[in-house]
């Protein structure tokens, strides 16, 4: 616990000395006991007391009482931001310590498909929501009752021509073109021909030579693409260190106004002196960083394009050689089938004969019972849809309309918060503390791309012992100090003392939390600082140097100089607090009310032991003797 006492005032009169008080009842001089100090001074032989007087006065001021403890600064928020998914980063707007607002944009990461999701998912909330609509108004619109209608028609013209088997010459005509092309094709297999079989090998050399020209030029592809990402990988490199570079001499230059490069140069007489930079030359540092800075943003950029161009022609290359690969197969399945059909083949094109055969039989003779059968059925769905369009819509038809809508809405709200995922916004108004995304670089959903911390109000954990956590109240002030900052003072307040104790090695301490702002001050999270809390204050107290106190047994007791002849008179007086070597006197015994005023003189008396032969050097020292400011000692002169 420290106590912080304003200096005393002395009171004093008119003739500049201290005034004399009018006190009947103090009337105990100290001369005889001055004497017998005096006399066992000179007694040879013996250890003596050396006594040493000093004066003070009485002072009035406000007493304030402190009890002190020491933490580190710690943030009201801190907080790590993980991107919610994984992706490559292709952004990142802020560095350590910028200032940043709540909804802030801090860093993005490629967010092409997603997009491209939300659309999708948005279209398809539309197209529901709109079938929705049509059908709980029970309106189909004139496209659909004539669409419906045009198909009700088409599958009654296709009945009737299955009943009657009245086909067109178009209509037999196609049926037996197809018949041929299944039997020139059954014929193929059976007995192919040299110039089909040297046309099938022709087109599987073709495919094979394809498909290495399509690898040399996707794989020559891919290595340009990565190593142009190589070269722009290698310039964000230099690009990040002539930026370091050039911000660490623009900082020294605001910082210390010299050269970065040579901060000091000799004067005339040989003296080193700083290199002082003209404002003209500043502004070249400055127009240098600013340069590296854009240099830096573009070097981001090009990581960018050139990952983007890389990742394409590796896919281009995959889907490029498959395709290539499927062409050489299909030419190969094709020349094996000439050369060696197989059961299957043969079989399979023996079917489609028969079934051409039996197509061009039908139109010529009419349809079966199972075609006209197959017909009507056509006709009764297609009437069944007019009707349905015709007819009010049920609650089955509402319902499943209604749930395709809400499934559409999830569908795409779910789209919607993935896209705003790919972009990190800032919680609340804060500081950057930390940053761990690079644009260009993949990121797991797992890692903290970005830390902000919020300086707005700051806070120190205290661990007082249960006497002085006994003294604190929530709303006392608080006056703090920095180690790392001895010129910065700032106040603060209690803002909560634990209602419990932690117990901690057999040491019983109670937590209490101080809150600060900041404001412009430097201070940074984790500083050490030490709070001085102000529990109590007494106003307009009568004090006194706690030496002056002396106490014997229950009795205090202080002595007075009064008059211009510094008269010493013993006080017997009751104390209060005494601290930091000031002592709150609050009566005298024999009054019970104050007995001192402010600018009253005291007589302070040290008495140190000194050994038979200092006394005897004393006793041979001419002129020797006790010196008191109120005069008395020994002979003299």
């Amino acid at each position: 616990m420290r106590i912080s006492v304003p200096f005393p005032r002395m009171r004093t009169s008119a003739a500049g000395q201290p005034e004399q008080a009018d006190r009947r009842w103090l009337a105990l001089p100290v001369v005889l006991t001055i004497g017998a100090g005096l006399l066992f001074w000179w007694l040879p032989g013996q250890m003596a007391p050396v006594a040493t007087t000093t004066t003070a006065t009485v002072g009035q001021g406000d007493l304030t009482i402190n009890v002190s403890g020491s933490g580190s600064i710690a943030a009201a928020r801190s907080v790590d931001l993980p991107f919610q998914q994984a992706g490559t980063v292709t952004s990142v707007a802020v560095k350590v310590g910028d200032q940043v607002h709540a909804g802030q944009t801090l860093a993005q990461i490629d967010a092409s498909e997603l997009q491209l999701q939300l659309q999708q998912a948005q279209a398809n909330l539309k197209a529901a929501e709109a079938k929705f609509s049509q059908t709980k108004s029970g309106t189909a619109t004139p496209q659909d009752i004539a669409s419906a209608q045009a198909s009700l028609t088409s599958a009654k013209a296709q009945l009737d021509k299955t009943r009657t088997g009245s086909a067109t010459k178009a209509d037999i005509q196609s049926a037996q073109a197809q018949l041929d092309a299944a039997q020139a094709k059954l014929d193929a297999l059976k007995n192919p021909s040299a110039t089909n079989l040297s046309a099938a090998q022709s087109k599987v050399v073709q495919a094979q030579t394809s498909l290495e020209s399509t690898r040399n030029s996707a794989s020559q592809a891919k290595t340009n693409a990565q190593l142009q990402l190589q070269n722009a990988a290698n310039a964000l490199t230099q690009a990040q260190s002539k930026y370091s570079i050039a911000l660490q001499n623009w900082q020294h230059v605001q910082q210390t106004g010299t050269d970065p490069v040579q901060p000091t140069k000799s004067n005339a007489q040989g003296k080193s002196v700083p290199n002082t930079l003209n404002d003209a030359q500043q502004r070249q540092y400055y127009d240098a960083y600013v340069q590296a800075q854009a240099a830096l943003d573009n070097a981001q950029n090009a990581v960018t394009q050139a990952q983007v161009a890389f990742d394409a022609a590796r896919q281009k290359e995959v889907s490029d050689v498959t395709q290539a690969e499927a062409a050489v197969s299909d030419a190969q399945q094709q020349l094996d089938a000439l050369k060696n059909p197989t059961a299957s083949d043969l079989t399979q094109a023996q079917a489609s004969v028969v079934q051409a055969q039996a197509n061009l039989t039908k139109l010529r003779q009419g349809g079966t019972a199972a075609d006209i059968a197959q017909a009507q059925a056509g006709v009764t769905q297609a009437q069944a849809n007019l009707d349905k369009l015709s007819a009010p819509p049920t609650d089955v038809d509402l319902a499943t309309a209604e749930a395709s809508v809400l499934q559409a809405q999830v569908a795409a709200d779910t789209a919607e918060r993935s896209l705003a995922q790919a972009t990190l916004v800032a919680p609340f108004d804060g500081v950057v503390s930390a940053v761990n995304a690079q644009p260009g670089t993949p990121i797991s959903a797992s890692t903290a791309a970005i830390s902000v911390v919020d300086r707005s109000k700051l806070h120190i954990d205290l661990s007082l012992s249960e006497t002085d956590a006994a003294k604190v109240q929530p709303g006392q002030p608080v006056v703090l100090t920095f180690d790392a900052l001895p010129d910065v003072t700032l106040n603060g307040k209690v803002a909560t003392v634990a209602p419990a104790a932690t117990v901690s090695q057999n040491v019983v301490t109670y937590p209490v939390q101080v809150e600060f702002d900041p404001g412009r001050a430097p201070v940074k999270v984790g500083m050490s600082a030490t709070a001085d809390i102000q529990v109590q204050q007494i106003s307009s107290a009568l004090l006194v140097p706690s030496r002056a106190v002396q106490t014997s047994g229950s009795v205090r007791t202080i002595t007075v100089l009064y008059g211009s002849a510094r008269t010493p008179v013993s006080v017997a007086v009751e104390t209060g607090v005494t601290s930091n070597g000031q002592t709150v006197i609050t009566g005298c015994v024999q009054t019970g009310a104050q007995c001192l005023q402010p600018g009253d003189v005291l007589a302070i008396t040290s008495t140190t032991t000194a050994s038979s032969t200092q006394n005897n050097q004393r006793n041979n020292t001419p002129g020797g003797g006790l010196r008191l400011p109120f005069g008395g000692g020994g002979g003299g002169r």
